[in-house]
């Protein structure tokens, strides 16, 4: 949780403004930071199975 505050912070949030957000707010953005992402495949035809 203290890293997503500080990359609130260095986005440009201000400190009180990120300490007044709902605590349930706060956790989604961490989880959807955390979700793994998907697998970038470097060509079209790899992307499909080939």
């Amino acid at each position: 949780m203290d890293k997503l505050i500080l990359d609130l912070m260095k986005e440009g949030k201000d400190i009180n403004e990120i300490l007044n957000m709902p605590f349930h707010f706060m956790l989604e953005i961490l989880r959807e930071k955390n979700q793994p992402q998907p697998k970038k495949e470097k060509s079209l035809i790899a992307a499909f199975g080939g």
